[in-house]
C-alpha cells in the first residue's frame, strides 16, 4: 500500500511524484516505458511565464483567456500564471539548461497569441530536458518506479479510489497496487485521430479509466490541430522555428491568407488542401531561421533528416494540419482533484479549464509543471487522512478473467484496422470542422466499431509483451473518449476557438459562455451538462 500512486511518467506525472514524495508520502510511479521515453520528450516549445521586463502574470493570464475564447476558468488561469515564474526558476535551480541571453538572464521567445516574449526554452527540445531533469529528481527522491507497467483499471471501494490494477508488460502479470490516493497523468488521446502528432503511447487511457469509474470529463469538444506538421510524418514544427507569423504558400507559391490565430490558420490550410491547392496533401511553410547558429535547431534538423531526408534550410517545408492536443480531459479543480474522492489528474489527461477553447504554445508545459506539483501535494495531503483499504486480489482476478475472454476469441476483425477506421472517421467528421450531420454520422460509426471491437480477439495469446492485447484495451479507451468528444461537439451549437461548426459558424457569448461536462451513462453514452464560466474579470469583446 502506497500513500500515492502516480500513473504516467511524463512531465506532469514526474512533477506530481516528486512533489508527493517531498510531502513525506510513500510514492509509486507507474509508467508504460522509462520516463525518458514518454511523449513529453517530444515537446519542442518553451514554458510560458511572465519573466521579462514589462511583462506580468496579469498580462499572461489575459492573453491566455483571450486566446481561449473566454471559455477558460479565469481564477485558475490567474493562479497558474502567477505561479509560473517560480516554477521556471525552480526547474532552473534543478538544472534545466534553459537558453540564456548574454549568459545571464533567461532567453525568452514569443509565440502566436502572446503579447510578450515569455517562453523559457532549451533550444527546440524543452520537453526533453525538463523530463530528464524531473526524472533525475525522482531518482534522487527514491520514488518507487514501475517501469513498463500499464494501469488497466482503477480499484474502487464505496465510491472512492483505493488503488489501481496494473499490467507488467514483461511477464503479463496483473497486480492490484493499493494507494490512498491516485494521480492520473497519462497524457492525451492523440491516436483517436489521423493525421495526428501521436506516439504509440497516446491512447488516453487515464481519461477513459476515470470516465468509466464515474469521473466527469470537461471540454472534450476542444480538439486542437497543429498547423505545421511535416507531411507524411507526425512531427510538428515548433513556433520557435517557424516564427510567430510564418508565411504559408500553396503549390503555385501564392501566399495563403490566414484566419484569426492558429485555429484560423488550421482552417485556412485544411480548406486549401481540400480544394487541391497543395501538393500531395501538403502546403509549404517558410522557416524563420534568421541568424540562428547551425546547432540551434539540432533536434529538428536530426529528426527531419532521419524521417524525410529533408535538410532544414531557408527553403519552404511541406506541411499539413494534424490533430495535436485535446484541450479537455478529466474535470479537475486547481489542486488536480476530480469528482471521485482520492483521484487526481494532471497534464494533458486533466481538463482543468486553463486553455479554454484554444491553447497557447508554451502554456502546456507550464500547466503540466504547476498543476502536476499541486496534484502531487494534494494527493499526499489527502492520503494522510486515510486509513487505507488494501484492494484484494479480486480486482486483478476480474481483469484476468476479462483478458482470458479476449485471448480466447476468434474473429475476422483486427484491432489495428478498427483503430485506423476510428481515427479516420474522427478526423473527417469531428476534426477541424464539424456539423450536426457529420457528428451524427460519427456517432453511428463509433457504435458500429464498438460492436466489432466487443467481438474482436487478438492475434497473440502469450502473456509476456502481448501488445496485441494492450492495443485491444486501448481501442476500448479511444471509443469511450470518441463518444464524449462527439457528444460534446454536437451539444455546443456555436463556433469558438478550435471548435468550428459549419452549421453554427458564429460565436454565441450570450448562450455558450459555459463549459461542457460529460458523464458516462449506464449504457456507455455521454450525458452532457454545463458549468458556467465566470467572466467578471475578463469579459468577451
Amino acid at each position: 500500500m502506497y500513500d500515492v500512486v502516480v500513473v504516467g511518467g511524463g512531465i506532469a506525472g514526474l512533477r506530481a511524484a516528486v512533489a508527493a514524495q517531498a510531502q513525506g508520502a510513500s510514492v509509486a510511479l507507474i509508467s508504460r516505458t522509462n520516463p525518458t521515453r514518454s511523449y513529453s520528450v517530444t515537446i519542442q516549445d518553451g514554458m510560458n511565464a511572465a519573466l521579462g521586463t514589462g511583462d506580468s502574470a496579469e498580462q499572461h493570464a489575459q492573453d491566455t483567456v483571450q486566446a481561449g475564447g473566454y471559455l477558460a476558468d479565469q481564477a485558475l488561469v490567474a493562479q497558474i500564471c502567477s505561479e509560473a515564474p517560480a516554477a521556471v526558476e525552480e526547474l532552473d535551480r534543478m538544472g534545466t539548461p534553459f537558453n540564456r541571453s548574454n549568459g545571464a538572464a533567461l532567453d525568452l521567445a514569443g509565440s502566436v497569441g502572446s503579447s510578450q516574449a515569455r517562453s523559457a526554452f532549451a533550444d527546440d527540445m524543452t520537453g526533453h530536458v525538463v523530463t530528464q531533469v524531473l526524472y533525475e529528481q525522482s531518482l534522487k527522491a527514491q520514488v518507487k518506479a514501475y517501469d513498463e507497467w500499464v494501469a488497466v483499471d482503477l480499484a474502487m471501494d464505496d465510491g472512492k479510489v483505493i488503488g489501481v490494477v496494473a499490467l507488467q508488460l514483461s511477464t503479463g502479470k496483473l497486480e492490484s497496487i493499493g494507494a490512498k490516493a491516485v494521480v492520473l497523468a497519462t497524457g492525451g488521446p492523440r491516436r483517436l485521430y489521423d493525421p495526428s502528432t501521436a506516439s504509440l503511447h497516446c491512447s488516453g487511457d487515464g481519461i477513459a479509466l476515470a470516465y468509466r469509474a464515474g469521473a466527469a470529463l470537461a471540454d472534450m469538444e476542444m480538439v486542437q490541430y497543429h498547423p505545421y506538421v511535416v507531411n507524411s510524418t507526425r512531427m510538428a514544427l515548433s513556433e520557435l522555428l517557424v516564427g510567430a507569423t510564418p508565411q504559408v504558400f500553396t503549390a503555385d507559391k501564392s501566399a495563403l491568407a490566414d484566419g484569426t490565430g492558429s485555429a484560423g490558420m488550421v482552417r485556412s490550410m485544411a480548406r486549401a488542401i481540400s480544394e487541391g491547392k497543395g501538393t500531395d496533401g501538403a502546403l509549404l511553410v517558410q522557416p524563420v531561421l534568421e541568424d540562428a547558429p547551425s546547432d540551434r535547431f539540432f533536434n529538428t534538423r536530426t529528426h527531419l533528416s532521419g524521417l524525410t531526408g529533408i535538410k532544414l534550410s531557408d527553403e519552404p517545408l511541406p506541411v499539413r494540419p494534424a490533430m495535436h492536443r485535446l484541450l479537455g480531459g478529466i474535470a479537475v479543480d486547481g489542486q488536480g482533484a476530480t469528482s471521485i474522492p482520492g483521484l487526481y489528474a494532471a497534464g494533458e489527461a486533466a481538463g482543468a479549464g486553463f486553455h479554454g477553447a484554444c491553447g497557447l504554445e508554451g502554456n502546456f508545459i507550464t500547466t503540466s509543471v504547476v498543476l502536476g506539483k499541486h496534484a502531487g501535494e494534494a494527493a499526499a495531503d489527502y492520503g494522510r487522512g486515510q486509513s487505507g483499504n488494501e484492494p484484494g486480489p479480486a480486482y486483478a482476478e476480474r481483469v484476468t478473467a476479462r483478458r482470458r475472454e479476449v485471448l480466447d476469441r476468434k474473429s475476422t476483425h483486427t484491432v489495428a484496422g478498427l483503430r485506423n477506421e476510428l481515427a479516420a472517421l474522427m478526423h473527417q467528421h469531428a476534426g477541424v470542422e464539424r456539423s450536426a450531420e457529420n457528428l451524427q454520422t460519427a456517432a453511428q460509426d463509433i457504435d458500429r466499431i464498438d460492436n466489432a471491437h466487443a467481438a474482436a480477439g487478438v492475434n497473440a495469446t502469450g502473456l509476456d509483451f502481448n501488445f496485441a492485447y494492450l492495443h485491444h484495451l486501448e481501442l476500448g479507451y479511444l471509443l469511450d473518449i470518441a463518444r464524449a468528444v462527439t457528444a460534446s461537439a454536437k451539444a455546443r451549437e456555436e463556433s469558438r476557438g478550435v471548435h468550428y461548426r459549419t452549421d453554427f459558424p458564429q460565436t454565441d457569448n450570450a448562450n455558450w459562455t459555459k463549459r461542457t461536462i460529460a458523464q458516462r451513462g449506464d449504457d456507455g453514452s455521454a450525458q452532457i451538462e454545463y458549468r458556467a464560466v465566470d467572466t467578471s474579470r475578463w469579459q468577451p469583446a
